[in-house]
Order: C-alpha cells, then sequence, then structure tokens
C-alpha cells in the first residue's frame, strides 16, 4: 500500500490528484466510493462544500500514471488480498430482518454470555477451557451475524458496568464477527474472530481482583501489570487441546497498533495480523461505548469520530472505514435529535443510506414521551413534523433527558 499521502487543503486541489481520505467520514458525504481521482474543477468545489482538507496519494494521481487514471476504489487488487488474509471476499446478504432475527439472538446471545460468564470463572480457578463447549455457544452467534448483524449488534448495547470483563468480551466478539463479515470472510474465519475475541481477555482473571475493579485510571505500576494480561491470555488458550493457532496468534496481537505504539511487542502496520487489527479495533470500540467503573460510555457516534480521528495512528484507515460502513455514523443504540426537534433512537440501519437509519420516537418536539413508541425509517419519510426537510440533527449523550436506551431495545 502506497505511503506516500499528503495532507492539503481542499482548495489547493488540482485536476489529476487522487483523494485517498477526507477530514471526515466518508459516510458523511454524499460521496459512494472511498478514493477517486479529481477530473475537473466542479469536483473541487463539490469537495469545498463538505471538507476542508483531504489526503492526496501522490502515487496514485494522474501524472504518477502516465495520463491514465487509477481505479475509483480504496484498495488496489494486490492491496484487498493483503488485507483480507488473501481469499475472495464472499458477498453477504441479509437473509432475515431486525425483528425476525432478535427473536432468535436474544436466546443465543444469553447463552453466549452465560458461557462466557462461566470461562471466567472456571480460569479464576485454574480449570481448562472446553473448547466443544465454546463452539457450542459461539456458532449459533455467528449464524446470527451472517443472517443478519442488526439483531446481535443491537443487543451489544444493553450491557450495564457490572461484570464488565465477560460482557466485554461477549460485546467483542459479535463486533469482531459482524466486521470479518463486513469484509466477506468466510465462516470458518468468522467462527475464530468470535472465538478469539471471547478469550483474549481471560488473562485479567490471573489479575488482582482489585486491580481489575480499579474504579480510578490505572498509574504507570497498575498498567505495567495491567498489560500482562495478554502474556496470561495466549498461555491459557495455548492450553487449551485443538484450539487453533489464528485464536493465538489473534489474541497476542489485539493490544498492537498500527503506528507501533501497542504492546506487548509494538509491532507496526502488516506485522499486525489481520484478525489482530479487528480484535484491536472491536475492543477499543466496545469499551469506548460501555460504562466503566471509571468512565460513563461514550456515545457510539462520538465512538465513530474518534475511531476515524484515529485512523492511520492506531487502527488501519481501510479497516476504520469498513468498521464505519457496519455500524454507521449514527450507530444502533445511538440516542439523537431530529431536526423537528423530536428525539428517538436509532434502531437499525439500511446498508446504502447510512445517514438515514430508522428511529424509534421517544420524545416529542417539546420533549415530552410519547405513550407509545413507534419507529420511523428516514429512508421513505423525508418530511417532519414541521413541514421541513426531515433529517438527524445531532447525536445525544446517553441519559440526556432521562432516557437510558437500553431501557427501550425491546
Amino acid at each position: 500500500m502506497s505511503l506516500k499521502q499528503i495532507k492539503i487543503q481542499t482548495v489547493d486541489l488540482q485536476e489529476g490528484m487522487y483523494v485517498t481520505r477526507l477530514d471526515r467520514p466518508w459516510l458523511e458525504t454524499p460521496y459512494k466510493i472511498q478514493g477517486f481521482l479529481i477530473k475537473n474543477q466542479k469536483e473541487i468545489e463539490k469537495l469545498l462544500q463538505h471538507t476542508e482538507h483531504v489526503f492526496v496519494d501522490t502515487e496514485r494521481s494522474r501524472e504518477k500514471h502516465n495520463g491514465s487514471a487509477p481505479p475509483d476504489r480504496l484498495l488496489t487488487e494486490n492491496e484487498k488480498k493483503e488485507f483480507v488474509t488473501q481469499i475472495k471476499p464472499r458477498n453477504y446478504k441479509d437473509k432475515t430482518n431486525f425483528k425476525q432475527e432478535l427473536t432468535v439472538a436474544q436466546e443465543n446471545h444469553t447463552v453466549l454470555g452465560n458461557t462466557a460468564e462461566i470461562v471466567m470463572a472456571d480460569i479464576a480457578n485454574n480449570k481448562t477451557l472446553n473448547l466443544p463447549v465454546l463452539r457450542k455457544a459461539i456458532n449459533p452467534m455467528v449464524e446470527s451475524v451472517i443472517r443478519n448483524p442488526e439483531a446481535f449488534s443491537w443487543l451489544t448495547r444493553m450491557k450495564s458496568k457490572d461484570d464488565y470483563t465477560y460482557k466485554h468480551s461477549v460485546s467483542s466478539a459479535v463486533w469482531s464477527v459482524a466486521l470479518g463479515r463486513q469484509l466477506g470472510l468466510p465462516k470458518r474465519d468468522l467462527q475464530t474472530l468470535g472465538m478469539g475475541a471471547l478469550l483474549f481477555d481471560v488473562g485479567k482473571m490471573k489479575l488482582p481482583e482489585k486491580l481489575i475493579n480499579n474504579p480510578n485510571r490505572f498509574n504507570q505500576t497498575e498498567f505495567k501489570l495491567v498489560k500482562k494480561h495478554v502474556d496470561y491470555s495466549v498461555e491459557i488458550v495455548q492450553s487449551i487441546p485443538g484450539i487453533d493457532d489464528k485464536i493465538v496468534e489473534m489474541i497476542a496481537t489485539h493490544h498492537e497498533r498500527h503506528n507501533g505504539s501497542g504492546y506487548p511487542n509494538g509491532l507496526k502496520g502488516n506485522k499486525i495480523p489481520l484478525f489482530g487489527k479487528i480484535a484491536g479495533l472491536t475492543d477499543c470500540y466496545d469499551a469506548l461505548t460501555s460504562d466503566r467503573a471509571f468512565q460513563s460510555a461514550t456515545s457510539p457516534h462520538d465512538a465513530v469520530r474518534k475511531l476515524y480521528d484515529w485512523s492511520n495512528i492506531d487502527f488501519q484507515a481501510e479497516l476504520v472505514e469498513q468498521f464505519i460502513q457496519l455500524v454507521g455514523v449514527y450507530p444502533v443504540g445511538t440516542l439523537i435529535e431530529l431536526s423537528d426537534a423530536r428525539v428517538g433512537i436509532v434502531v437499525a440501519h439500511h446498508r446504502e443510506l447510512r445517514l438515514r437509519p430508522k428511529i424509534m420516537l421517544i420524545l416529542d418536539k417539546n420533549k415530552n414521551p410519547y405513550s407509545r413508541f413507534d419507529v420511523i425509517d428516514l429512508h421513505s419519510i423525508e418530511i417532519g413534523e414541521d413541514g421541513q426537510p426531515l433529517n438527524i440533527a445531532k447525536s445525544i449523550d446517553p441519559g440526556t433527558y432521562g432516557i437510558d436506551p437500553r431501557e427501550f431495545y425491546l
């Protein structure tokens, strides 16, 4: 992948330059492609309406290609092969709708959560983990996410700060499988991702309970000790008969970072395997959006913005873009205010229209609660109660107006 990307002011763009990144998520703009060649001044003027600066790939710009335009895509074929472990991506399509899948997902989510809780207890008691039991809990979740990822994604939002470690592992497993589906990975890889994410924090059970439940941020000495959980996790998982080496590798690298600032080995860029990159990203996202002993949850929308800000720093930019494509600019569970002042919760997305999701209405324009919580679809409803074009005006922090999105998910 070309590393010759330069940041320039949008006003300084010229015809023939190849734009690879914007100063905001692509999904917040009208562009349907991620990466394109500037062909005329009109395209520059259009960009000026949405961005202040962009990133240009000097190697893929026209002057570097003897006058021939590069393809309108973010990754070349060779890069794509490297990105998705040299397999042909599957083209998954939803086989159920959200409501149908939620009924099945609730039971499977409960089983997965109970299994994760047992796993953590077994580790604390020095018991060997039972791989067939783990697979029996993971595989139904994978099948559900393949059919429709929205239901399990929704359920991951509905966790409290109690028993954070095992609930975080469950949620990270769901996000990892969903992102693998987004990338088109085969079912076997999705199962590997789910298992690896479920187990990547088991080493924390070897740390002092007082440290794990510390209500304050770790000091330098405490953080040094916490980082050892990666080695402990690897040691525990390696002892499981029949465990896949990819799972061990994923666990060993889920705290490495794209710029080399991670741990335990300071791996950088493509030295980090794809599964490790996925686990690192989903681990971070779920931690941001969870209530923890020392911090309140960040709104899903703000978490997405943070990930975008960290792209090509902590996480590979293309992987961040794919994750944003998965969860949307306003992820499921986001509390939002509409342009007509009504308040609601994002409950589902359209794959191609991430800025116009389905909204469960909670408060009217005067911030009074509705007697029933109807769902509206911004894809089909374009005019608000005030007679003006209807859209999402802003995201709102969980707890605003006394609303906890978790109370409304059913």
